[in-house]
């Protein structure tokens, strides 16, 4: 017999579109799934949904109070007995074939504990990169992995269990937000190696997700950083480019928000700092000066550098 697939849905008063995310596992045609749902509402508020698919759904937990994807993500495995754990927001969605195809890559190659798909983001696809593969572990500290993530991913229950508890959850873890799951993926890639399946088997709508919205995105990849830190002093590379990248992203937002911010400059002057190299450093130094004129003087940079990179 094929091993058993525990798919995990957490979900969070999204009852219009938890039944999609059901329903989508009812039809994947593998053979033996155990479907756990996860009530992080803390009230529980998806009980009609949960009592409509009563028939499909194996374990319905009703978490009382509200704890954050990591705990409702630990209540499902401390929930589930698969030998394959597979993660599915309720705003998402799995694609025909996702289960039997993920599932075949983890059977065929012992030594691979996560298999994982390309998505569908909107209209578009994102198909896995063939470098993100094997060894994993410089891509998931650089967070350049997607479409390898939570939802794409399916994982041997042991690697998924000895990752365990999730940073945030551990007695002696000392942070205000979650780490979201990159963190997730830099344990797993210390432990295992990984392969995919070439085709977009999962939907990801990101639906109502502030985790990457404003400030909280870097100050996401500040704590990741802070909390892997021992690996990041093996890697700082990776750290300085991170680090770049992310203060100017998050001048960009800044700019977007209010045109012209003195804050906005600041962090494309921390992104100059982290930079690498003269060429690098001279980018991150262009985008300073033009963040000084505004969002209007960084959009015309961005213009110029386009054009020049085009020619």
């Amino acid at each position: 017999m094929p091993p058993t697939i525990s798919v995990i849905i957490p979900t969070h008063y999204r009852n219009d579109l938890l039944p999609e995310a059901i329903e989508s596992v009812g039809a994947q045609g593998y053979e033996p799934v155990e479907l756990v749902v996860v009530d992080d509402s803390g009230e529980g508020h998806a009980e009609p949904v949960l009592e409509e698919y009563g028939d499909v759904i194996d374990e319905a937990v009703v978490r009382e109070e509200n704890g954050g994807w990591q705990a409702a993500y630990t209540t499902g495995i401390e929930a589930s007995t698969g030998e394959y754990v597979q993660f599915l927001d309720d705003d998402d969605r799995l694609l025909e074939g996702k289960l039997t195809k993920t599932a075949a890559v983890l059977r065929e190659n012992p030594e691979v504990g996560v298999s994982y798909c390309g998505v569908l983001w909107g209209d578009e696809p994102r198909y896995p990169k063939p470098e993100v593969s094997g060894d994993v572990l410089e891509h998931a500290l650089a967070f350049r992995t997607f479409p390898l993530w939570t939802g794409s991913m399916l994982m041997e229950r042991s690697v998924l269990t000895d990752c365990m508890p999730f940073a945030g959850m551990a007695p002696d873890d000392d942070l205000d937000i979650e780490l979201g799951d990159t963190d997730l993926k830099i344990a797993l890639a210390l432990r295992t190696k990984v392969d995919y399946v070439d085709e977009c088997l999962v939907v990801y709508r990101q639906e109502g997700n502030k985790l990457w919205t404003g400030a909280r995105r870097l100050e996401k990849v500040k704590q990741n950083i802070r909390h892997r830190q021992g690996l990041y002093d093996r890697y700082p590379e990776i750290r300085r480019e991170l680090l770049a990248t992310w203060h100017q992203k998050h001048g960009r937002y800044l700019l977007e928000e209010s045109t012209w911010s003195p804050s906005a400059v600041y962090h494309f002057l921390l992104a100059t700092y982290y930079a690498e190299g003269v060429g690098g450093r001279l980018r991150c130094g262009a985008g300073t000066v033009a963040s000084l004129f505004g969002l209007p003087g960084w959009t015309l940079a961005e213009r110029v550098r386009d054009i020049a990179t085009g020619l």
